[in-house]
């Protein structure tokens, strides 16, 4: 049986990787398939068309040499072999390639007929491999030491520019960023020129994460590498850029500050919080890191990306008081209400310090325009906080500046029903009862307060009386004051 017979009769073959390109007037599939049989496993099936009409398909493994002019095979590795066929208005050809006890054997194959491969052959293989090498892996390897040799990093980025297909630029820039005896300069100027080349999001990002260990770890290189990575126009790819950085590589506080402050770039809320998610599962956050997360928090557009950052990082293990603070600061920057009031909510499921909750009553009456969510969060921190007396004092100023009498009055009513208030504190709450408009919600919210002032001193009595004589009606009035009798 002939070697394309044999060819046919691999089995085991499970599709792995497929990529179909779209350049100009060249379309390329390729595939990357395993041989249960072989002793490497893998090897590559490859399709390259020209406007329909010129065709061949390709099928390699391991590692290929060519000649100085791209016109002729000079070595595969062992175990390896080529096989390129093409049909032309029904006719095939074929020829493949191998190495066989040390020597490469050429065959050449007319529909299923081997004939001599001199010289039909070895033409037909010279006039179809300079275009299989510019738009496949082929040779790429080979190819770059002998540009590189022949005039260094120039010679090959220009023959990178002659290539069809981002795909086959992404891997001779891999490649040659790979080599190590580039100097920086080289590097920066490579990368750069690399990601102007190529124009899919897709490979220049494929591009940068490959390369991201060697160019992140040092300061002059990094420069270069967030240059590159700002020619991505694709939020996703672009995330994927700085989370892969943050996860793979081991970052210095001014790496991750040029990360956190590449995200912003992000146009799209939802990637750019990602991104700054990410980071804040890094193992080794310090204040100057979470602040830097927090900061950034102000650029996210969406109240609800937003909100969902902050609320992660205030579940980050090990806050210091500075950080907590920095990001209690940060909610109150949240422009809706409703998250806002949701991740303060949330917050006040754990026990808070007494300036904490203090912050929170004061950013709730500064920058929350809803009393139904301010009450909500007040209620909130009466019910479940061991409040201070200054947080008290400021609980207090903000029930007196709430429009709504009605959720005024809830908030004293619903602390009154869940916490027993010492004298200073009782006092507090009493004052702030006397700025509800509402006789009826006033007389309310002082009597869910009677209780505690009957068993209380003389001063707390009289707070009581002072405050109930704010209110008109004299029957809402006469009911208030019954109350402590």
């Amino acid at each position: 049986m002939n070697t394309i017979g044999q060819k046919l009769k691999l089995i085991g073959l499970v599709l792995i990787l497929a990529v179909n390109q779209s350049y100009g007037q060249l379309t390329i599939h390729e595939s990357e398939k395993y041989d249960a049989d072989a002793k490497s496993g893998k090897y590559h099936s490859k399709s390259v068309s020209f406007s329909g009409l010129k065709s061949f398909e390709l099928e390699y493994r391991g590692e290929i040499k060519v000649n100085s002019n791209d016109t002729d095979v000079t070595d595969i590795s062992a175990g390896g072999y080529l096989e390129i066929s093409k049909t032309t208005f029904g006719s095939k050809r074929a020829i493949v390639i191998e190495k066989k006890e040390g020597k490469l054997v050429k065959e050449y194959y007319e529909g299923r007929q081997r004939v001599a491969f001199e010289p039909d052959g070895k033409n037909w293989l010279a006039e179809i491999l300079p275009d299989i090498v510019r738009s496949s892996p082929i040779a790429a390897e080979d190819r770059i030491n002998r540009y590189f040799n022949q005039g260094g990093v120039r010679a090959v980025m220009n023959e990178i520019s002659r290539l069809d297909g981002n795909h086959v630029q992404n891997v001779y820039g891999k490649i040659l960023l790979s080599k190590k005896d580039l100097t920086k300069d080289q590097l920066k100027n490579s990368l750069v020129e690399l990601c102007k080349e190529i124009s899919s999001d897709y490979y220049k990002s494929s591009l940068l994460k490959d390369v991201a260990d060697r160019f992140i770890k040092d300061k002059e290189l990094s420069f270069a590498y967030f240059e590159a990575a700002s020619r991505i126009d694709s939020d996703y790819y672009a995330s994927t850029i700085y989370t892969g950085a943050i996860k793979e590589v081991e970052l210095t506080d001014e790496i991750l500050a040029k990360i956190v402050e590449a995200s912003k770039n992000i146009g799209s809320d939802y990637y750019h919080a990602t991104v700054l998610e990410e980071a804040l599962d890094m193992r080794d956050l310090n204040d100057y890191r979470i602040s830097l997360i927090i900061a950034s928090t102000d650029d996210i557009g969406s109240d609800y990306y937003q909100a969902q950052v902050l609320s992660k990082a205030m579940k980050t293990r090990g806050l210091s008081d500075k950080s907590f603070n920095s990001i209690v600061n940060a909610i109150g920057n949240i422009n809706s209400d409703y998250y806002m009031a949701e991740v303060f909510e949330e917050m006040l499921n754990n026990k808070i310090k007494g300036i904490t909750a203090k912050t929170v009553a004061e950013l709730l009456d500064e920058h929350m325009s809803s009393d139904y969510y301010k009450a909500a969060v007040l209620s909130n921190m009466l019910k479940k906080q061991e409040l201070t007396l200054e947080a008290i004092k400021e609980v207090a100023n903000t029930i007196s500046n709430m429009g709504s009498s009605n959720y005024a009055c809830e908030v004293i009513k619903d602390g009154a029903k869940n916490t027993r208030y010492d004298k200073a504190a009782l006092i507090e709450l009493i004052r702030a009862c006397e700025s509800i408009d509402s006789d009826y919600y006033a007389s309310e919210a002082l009597q869910s307060l009677a209780s505690q002032v009957r068993n209380s001193d003389e001063d707390v009595k009289s707070a009581y009386r002072s405050a109930a004589k704010s209110i008109s009606s004299d029957t809402y009035y006469g009911r208030t004051v019954k109350a402590i009798d």
